[in-house]
């Protein structure tokens, strides 16, 4: 049996006797960096296992993390506070082509792009909201398109729209706006209902029969000072302009790209598949909230 949770919730089950220690057989921490002075991890170490009587058949620990401090301290010293606390001995690759994708700080650059413009209405945005604002499933969105022009760019921001109105994201919105009428405590006639509804599927229609503009990105104009983009962000620019130059030939390299929401991921794959954009070796892919891109293999996520 294999019990997933909280460290909290595993201390308070030692804590009131739920368990004992001598029941578990492998004990697992994530980021186990964490085990330190009255954390939640070492509590249970100190209070549970270190403390139970002699003859105690203790479980194994086997601690993840990818850093053994979190702090501005001495590392070796760091390393050797963890290996006793959680009487356990540090152990990592030994694969030199792995311990080659070790990050040292010589090798972290900071990209620099201009400063990003103001928000502003595209006139795909200023349609759909006019139609739309007061649609509750079409706020998130709108106020997505509108933030999205400034940190991504106009061609970004009006690609939200295709996204979130794909055949498979409209019955989403058809779904939750039945959800949000029958959660209501005094129901609005079904009409009401029904008019949402096809205001999605008109948003669909405006959506699909509006010309969306190329990405306007030019490599050989883009490494000058002066050039800006008539639809992306000089900080989208900046990233594009690394990648195209990273990934115009054949490499073994790879790539993480993190953000904060959904929709930037999104946008940001298609964007660099966007045969405007992308190289014959640049394969990207979204996870989560992660872009992913190598070169080589296609990205099975």
């Amino acid at each position: 049996m294999v019990i997933v949770c909280t460290a909290e919730v595993l201390r308070q089950c030692l804590h009131h006797s739920f368990i004992s220690i001598d029941q578990i057989n492998l004990l697992i921490f994530d980021e186990a960096h964490h085990a330190k002075k009255d954390h939640t991890y070492a509590r249970i170490i100190k209070d549970f296992y270190a403390a139970a009587p002699r003859g105690t058949i203790l479980p194994k620990i086997f601690g993840m993390t990818a850093s053994p401090v979190d702090a501005r301290v001495d590392v070796k010293r760091a390393a050797l506070e963890l290996e006793g606390l959680l009487h356990s001995q540090i152990c990592t690759t030994s694969d030199p082509d792995l311990m080659r994708y070790t990050v040292t700080s010589n090798q972290e650059q900071i990209a620099q792009y201009d400063q990003l413009g103001v928000q502003f209405e595209t006139p795909l945005y200023a349609q759909m909201r006019e139609r739309f604002e007061k649609n509750p499933v079409m706020r998130k969105p709108l106020l997505y398109a509108y933030e999205a022009t400034r940190e991504l760019g106009s061609w970004c921001a009006d690609q939200v729209w295709p996204f979130c109105l794909s055949e498979e994201e409209t019955k989403k919105l058809q779904a939750k706006t039945e959800r949000g009428y029958h959660a209501k405590k005094f129901l609005d006639p079904i009409a009401v209902l029904e008019k949402h509804k096809s205001l999605l599927e008109e948003a669909r229609d405006i959506v699909k029969s509006h010309q969306f503009d190329p990405p306007d990105f030019d490599m050989n104009l883009a490494r000058g000072l002066n050039y800006t983009s008539k639809n992306l962000s000089s900080k989208v620019m900046v990233l594009v302009r690394h990648l195209k130059e990273r990934f115009q030939r054949t490499t073994d390299d790879k790539c993480i790209i993190f953000v904060k929401q959904r929709y930037t991921a999104r946008l940001l794959a298609r964007l660099l598949s966007h045969p405007d954009i992308g190289t014959p070796h640049l394969f990207v892919g979204t996870l989560v909230r992660v872009i992913m891109l190598r070169s080589f293999h296609k990205l099975i996520v």
